[in-house]
């Protein structure tokens, strides 16, 4: 059977078409082992993998940027779902509210979902980095908050302390965000299954069931405008949760900064 196939490669002109490559390829000027056609063929497969270097460097330089020549961040705010933010309206914000140097960012970022919605290629990496700069405030959408349980301190006692302040009519439009240990894993243990990959459920044993208040959302659209957010999800209205990183030291300032707005909600 080979040797039928080779003599129809010969009779049909094939094989001479294949011996005449070869030996253009090797006459050829090469780098780094390939011809200049062969490298084309190789980033026209490979290019997005570049992308995404390129693109957590330039997160990374603009970390770096921040951390090393404006070192006097009085607050830090991340963004971090499925909207478009204008980071500009928050700036402006904050500085009308007497802070001279706020750091305001923001990330795409869709988590498992039952929308069709799809991750931008470059979205984890970008969130991991913006994660990295440690965000005092940490603002995100119902739709994702539980993905990011690790990233919230609790609020229970800023949450107990709203009730006594702020009007009761306030309060029964803010809806106390809770989320456990066991909750979060297995949203990453399904995220990871989803993307096709083995993943040992045997952990989740040992995750606990405690329920934490890990944020405040509110659904009034009018102020989520006001606020630059446009909701990117095609089934849910609005939302916005408020949330204290992890890394946050200064927790008046930032409990202060989310009743404010609060105060606003309709």
């Amino acid at each position: 059977a080979i040797k039928s196939s080779y003599a129809f490669d010969v009779a049909t002109g094939k094989e001479a078409k294949r011996l005449k490559a070869m030996e253009e390829r090797a006459a050829a000027k090469k780098y780094f082992g390939k011809t200049k056609e062969e490298w084309g063929v190789y980033f026209g497969y490979t290019w997005y993998r570049y992308l995404l270097v390129i693109v957590g460097i330039i997160c990374v330089c603009h970390i770096g940027y921040r951390m090393i020549f404006t070192p006097n961040e009085d607050i830090s705010i991340l963004s971090i779902g499925h909207f478009d933010v204008d980071v500009g309206v928050m700036e402006e914000r904050l500085k009308n509210k007497g802070f001279e140097n706020p750091f305001v960012n923001t990330s795409n970022m869709v988590v498992p979902n039952d929308e069709g919605e799809v991750n931008g290629s470059y979205a984890d990496m970008t969130s991991t980095v913006l994660f990295a700069a440690n965000p005092e405030i940490v603002i995100t959408d119902e739709m994702s908050c539980k993905y990011f349980f690790d990233q919230f301190q609790d609020l229970s006692m800023f949450y107990n302390d709203l009730s006594v302040r702020l009007p009761k009519e306030t309060m029964d439009k803010i809806e106390p965000i809770y989320c456990t240990e066991y909750e979060n894993a297995m949203l990453s243990v399904e995220y990871l299954e989803s993307m096709a990959m083995d993943v040992d459920r045997s952990e989740l044993a040992e995750k606990s069931h405690e329920e934490i208040l890990i944020g405040l959302k509110i659904t009034d659209a009018s102020l989520i405008r006001r606020l630059g957010y446009v909701n990117l999800w095609p089934k849910t209205e609005p939302t916005l949760v408020f949330g204290i990183g992890q890394s946050c030291k200064d927790r008046t300032k930032c409990e202060e900064v989310i009743k404010q707005i609060l105060l606003e909600v309709n």
